[in-house]
């Protein structure tokens, strides 16, 4: 994993950030990436957020990439580019939790500071057998509070490699399922493993089904070009970039929902409306189901619920930030 082969604050924050409910080898490619276009704090703070936000699409959780952005503003402007050195410092960062704040002090500090996750929560309720579930506040809180005493009693330098050490124990040996207990160095220290009571360590999270959602999506071609429009910077898909898009309304037909989502969302009438393509995209919790439709725009841009708005070239689709979803219709229609 490249992040492990430094110390340096900024690349273990943005490693940190990026492996928030994100796998290793998704993150890989992406840090590389990254590191390549913003090598520094500052580089990331002086870059458009549009660039930023271009360089993560495809991760998910966006909040994420704009956090980063404004803590990197806030670093230069007031840290004088250097990142606080302790985990109550770095709490004060915008989009920095307890976790990340513990994981940049220990490992690039070397402080005495815990993290946990869901890797270190499965570890720790094994080896001291804790009831409840992996998601339960209670839980949380006791497995916090071990792995506190523990890397103190660790203390020093080694509290990073301690707090790496637990995580990648729980990724690649004391695994949710078909644990390695017999490579295990915790093994004899392992409650769970003596009551045989492993697969009860932690309970099964609640899972909620993803809500079904059908949307309408719309290319809206002028002079040979699409009209892209960029949502506001907070919520879901914030501060990207994509064509038209909004929930189709209870009895409403998806032809009339690309008519109003058209002209309530950017003040254009749409002519030679046509269906071109239905495709499912799965978030968190929701399950989109798009309706895509082509069209011809006439009118004056007037934005309701969009910041911006830009007329593009097909061939230049990948100039701004997007979603995956709008990555996905792209690739599929644009070609």
């Amino acid at each position: 994993m490249p992040w492990r082969r430094t110390r340096e604050p900024y690349a273990v924050w943005v490693s940190e950030i990026m492996l928030q409910q994100t796998r290793v080898e998704t993150v890989t490619p992406y840090f590389e990436r990254w590191m390549r276009r913003f090598p520094t704090v500052a580089t990331l703070a002086e870059a458009p957020l549009d660039d930023v936000l271009r360089h993560w699409a495809g991760l998910g959780y966006y909040a994420r990439a704009r956090n980063m952005h404004a803590a990197a503003r806030d670093v230069v402007t007031g840290y004088e580019g250097k990142f606080p050195p302790t985990a109550e410092g770095l709490r004060a960062l915008k989009g920095v939790g307890a976790y990340t704040a513990g994981a940049i002090a220990s490992i690039a500090y070397g402080e005495a500071a815990a993290i946990v996750d869901g890797n270190v929560v499965r570890v720790l309720a094994r080896v001291d057998a804790l009831p409840g579930a992996a998601d339960e506040a209670e839980l949380k809180r006791r497995v916090w509070e071990r792995a506190g005493e523990l890397v103190r009693a660790d203390g020093g330098e080694a509290a990073g490699d301690f707090n790496q050490a637990m995580m990648e124990l729980g990724a690649m040996v004391c695994t949710p399922r078909a644990p390695g207990c017999s490579k295990c160095p915790l093994a004899k220290l392992c409650r769970a493993r003596a009551e045989d009571s492993i697969a009860a360590h932690p309970g099964a999270k609640t899972k909620k089904a993803p809500r079904a959602v059908d949307a309408v999506a719309v290319l809206a071609e002028r002079d040979g070009k699409l009209l892209l429009v960029r949502r506001p910077p907070t919520g879901l898909w914030g501060g990207l970039w994509e064509p038209p898009m909004r929930e189709i309304a209870a009895g409403e037909t998806p032809e009339a929902a690309a008519q109003r989502v058209a002209k309530s969302c950017t003040g254009l009438t749409l002519s030679n409306i046509q269906s071109i393509d239905r495709f499912d995209h799965v978030l968190t919790h929701r399950r989109m189901r798009f309706h895509v439709f082509r069209a011809r725009a006439r009118g004056r841009l007037k934005l309701d619920g969009y910041d911006a708005a830009r007329w593009q070239a097909r061939t230049g689709s990948d100039e701004v930030g997007v979603a995956a979803w709008t990555k996905r219709l792209f690739s599929k229609e644009l070609t």
